[in-house]
């Protein structure tokens, strides 16, 4: 995929500055608590100290008896750190960065058997920029819960929708279809969609959703319409993009 390196450069700002942000959130977190919670402070110093005494242990003089003794200090310690956080209603967590991308902790980049590659976060933020920008659209707001099937009419009738299902069970069948093709999307023998039809009959709706749902589980989307058939028909195609 061409793409204008200031383009890359430009996100990979906006991603450094943002993940800084989340540290630094995070930091000022661990701050106040510390400062209404002080022995919190004492006990993650204590465990920091017992961490190096019991390196030295291991690596000096191997005494299992002081091993015993650091490593029953440090749980007792860790208890109390529970006991607090339970009363504070938080864990752990709560101290870490709330990356908006928990698979690349907002480098934009992950490291797949040993090898660093893009994330899928960054390639949809590129696609969106690149690609996406003449069909822009919250694609958030579109949801498989607001697909109502019962605008769809529950008539059978083969003369005048040139099947034996009415509307409402073709457009049922459709959806589980859908949903199929989004739970095996990693398949390599899953195949793709093409919905064709005449406007007004929810193939963009039904479209936009899958994107959606797609977009939850981290696969990059491209979105693209094709030209106007002769019969007025539009072909709509979401594609699997595996790599730019």
């Amino acid at each position: 995929m061409k793409m204008d390196n200031s383009t890359l450069k430009q996100l990979l700002t906006e991603y450094s500055s943002k993940r800084n942000k989340k540290i630094s959130e995070a930091k000022d977190r661990k701050e106040q608590i510390y400062s209404k919670n002080p022995r919190l402070q004492e006990i993650d110093d204590e465990l920091s100290s017992y961490a190096i005494q019991t390196a030295k242990s291991v690596l000096q003089t191997n005494n299992k008896n002081l091993l015993n003794e650091l490593n029953f200090k440090k749980e007792t310690l860790l208890k109390e750190k529970e006991e607090i956080y339970k009363d504070l209603n938080i864990d752990s967590s709560y101290f870490y960065p709330h990356f908006e991308c928990n698979m690349c902790k907002d480098t934009g980049y992950i490291t797949e058997n040993y090898r660093s590659k893009m994330c899928n976060c960054l390639k949809q933020r590129i696609f969106d920029i690149e690609y996406n920008k003449i069909n822009s659209f919250d694609i958030s707001k579109y949801s498989f819960a607001d697909f109502s099937t019962d605008l769809y009419s529950s008539e059978a009738n083969v003369e005048k929708y040139n099947s034996p299902v009415s509307p409402k069970a073709n457009i049922e069948i459709i959806k589980k279809i859908a949903n199929n093709f989004i739970k095996n999307f990693d398949n390599p023998k899953e195949k793709n969609l093409l919905f064709t039809g005449n406007t007004g009959l929810g193939k963009t709706f039904l479209s936009n959703c899958i994107a959606n749902e797609l977009l939850k589980e981290n696969k990059t989307v491209l979105y693209q319409t094709a030209p106007i058939m002769l019969d007025s028909i539009i072909e709509y195609r979401l594609r699997k993009i595996n790599k730019l």
